[in-house]
């Protein structure tokens, strides 16, 4: 613990606290299926006294004087004007300058799609993306693109030297070198949103850990137990290092994804797989794109989501009134959130199916092409989703498909769930927000499971297929409790820091934890069961 501490007690301290006792926390969170009231004991502030210079800010300063001599390499191949009327152009609107370039840089992302895929040749093609994905890289946020190199390199290595057997290995390693990352800037910027390589690597992990399991599946001891879907995307034989930088570095999604299967890459850069032109569908996720930025843009003056939940003013219920009212903008100021999120991915999406990558083949039942593979939200799908489980599977949806295929269905079932949504904490960083969201989340989740198997046959007919004449009624109130339990939870994934998580969740009275505790017991412990099936239908189905 004193490992992680700074040294001085004052911004830093709300990071330096939970950690004391965060494996002990963890592990009650496990054993008793209930997250957050845990965590609000296991992360007490400390009880010793800080130190005042720590082996961590000795290793803080030893990595800042290696950057210092890395940064050096930030000034070559720059675009100087460029980067300099980027500089006003941000210090005129009040913007940073980094934040341009990212925007800039999603819009480029188009016509070089375009011009990767009229490439000729497969070699040509990679090593287009490599030059291009790397130099994208370089001047977004510098040196940093080197650590994705030597990361990258680390798991081929493994996989080159361990085989098949290295896919826990493999996965673990990235994980890992992310963590560090991870550590290393909520260090050093606590709360901060300063760009570096986490947010590639985030997407690269993905990459790393898929490539590991699919070699592995498509070794003879992995094709022994591979699911026709998982033998469908292995790899028999590892790439060559250009064929694997180039699928790291593919310069469509390299800056804020979403990821994609290494099968998905080779087969349209080798023409294995030809995929249509998509500028329709390409076109109109851009049009979306921009319609999403605008509605961030416009909501955020009126419903400004960080001052909602963190500002003291905005935490004081002085009438019974107010507890409604700031639920509502607290509501709306979570949505235009989500649309910074739904501004990103709808653009990438975008450069995705014009690359080819996004082609998901043909639907059977229209016969038309589908251009989903890339799809990383569904917007309407994810706001009036009728359960948990929805609501996931239609929020960023490539990473959620990666935690199913290499976490979900490679752990057993019953513990498969909660690991699930460990590593996905573990993934975006070490914030007490993350695993706060993502562990209370895993309780509700089983909840919401269990309200729909007890309660959704009461609203169909007999033959549990037809919806009953109250079935609308039903579906209403399964969107409206999914959404105010994502709203609610979701407060500490936006808050990150436990003292500022506690204080939105107490200014609401904890009350989605009381309806969670009062669920559990009902649909969790079995208190409402299913209704009995017909005998007719128990029959048919001995």
């Amino acid at each position: 613990a004193p490992l992680l501490l700074p040294r001085h007690p004052g911004s830093l301290s709300a990071f330096a606290a939970p950690y004391r006792p965060f494996l002990d926390g963890f592990l009650v969170v496990c054993n008793t299926s209930f997250a957050t009231l845990c965590l609000q004991h296991c992360f007490r502030p400390p009880r010793f006294r800080r130190p005042t210079f720590t082996p961590m800010d000795k290793l803080a300063e030893s990595l800042a004087t290696v950057q210092t001599h890395l940064s050096a390499l930030d000034s070559v191949a720059q675009p100087t004007m460029l980067n300099d009327k980027i500089a006003e152009l941000a210090a005129s609107v009040g913007m940073d300058a980094t934040d341009i370039k990212l925007f800039i840089l999603m819009l480029l992302a188009y016509p070089t799609a375009l011009m990767w895929r009229h490439i000729p040749g497969a070699y040509p093609k990679h090593l287009f993306s490599i030059l291009v994905g790397v130099y994208f890289v370089h001047w977004f946020i510098g040196h940093q693109w080197l650590h994705i190199v030597f990361s990258s390199l680390l798991c081929y290595l493994s996989m080159l030297l361990l085989g098949p057997k290295a896919r826990y290995f493999s996965a673990a390693l990235a994980l890992l070198y992310l963590a560090g990352g991870h550590i290393y800037r909520q260090y050093t910027d606590y709360l901060g949103w300063t760009m570096d390589f986490t947010m590639q690597h985030m997407v690269v992990i993905q990459k790393l850990s898929a490539l590991a399991f699919n070699h592995y599946d498509g070794s003879a001891a992995g094709a022994k137990h591979a699911t026709a879907e998982q033998k469908s995307r292995s790899v028999a034989r590892l790439p060559n290092l250009i064929q694997f930088f180039a699928f790291i570095f593919m310069p469509s999604n390299i800056l804020i994804g979403p990821g994609f299967e290494y099968t998905d890459y080779i087969n349209i850069a080798e023409g294995t797989v030809v995929a249509p032109a998509g500028y329709v569908p390409a076109l109109a996720a851009l049009g979306k794109g921009f319609v999403l930025l605008g509605m961030f843009q416009v909501l955020t003056a009126y419903f400004p989501i960080w001052a909602l939940l963190t500002d003291p003013k905005n935490l004081v219920n002085k009438t019974p009134l107010d507890f409604f009212t700031r639920w509502g903008k607290v509501w709306v100021g979570l949505f235009t959130y989500r649309c910074k999120y739904y501004f990103g991915w709808k653009i990438a999406e975008g450069a995705g199916i014009l690359s080819g990558l996004g082609y998901a083949g043909v639907d059977e039942k229209t016969g038309n092409p589908k251009f989903d593979n890339m799809e990383n939200v569904d917007v309407v799908g994810f706001e009036l989703s009728q359960s948990l489980r929805d609501a996931s599977t239609a929020w960023n949806k490539t990473t959620n498909r990666w935690l199913r295929r290499y976490i979900y269905d490679r752990f057993p079932a019953g513990m498969n769930l909660y690991i699930t949504y460990f590593v996905s904490a573990f993934w975006h960083g070490f914030y007490p927000g993350y695993y706060m969201f993502f562990l209370t989340v895993a309780v509700a989740t089983q909840v919401h499971r269990g309200f729909r198997r007890s309660m959704r046959p009461r609203f169909m007919l007999a033959d549990g297929k037809t919806p009953g004449p109250l079935k609308p009624a039903y579906d209403v109130f399964s969107v409206l409790i999914t959404s105010l339990t994502v709203n609610y939870f979701i407060m500490t994934f936006v808050t990150l820091a436990w003292n500022l998580s506690i204080g939105a969740l107490k200014s609401f009275f904890f009350v989605g934890h009381a309806c969670l505790a009062v669920g559990f017991v009902l649909f969790g412990l079995g208190v409402v069961k299913p209704p009995r099936k017909p005998k007719t239908e128990e029959k048919k189905s001995e």
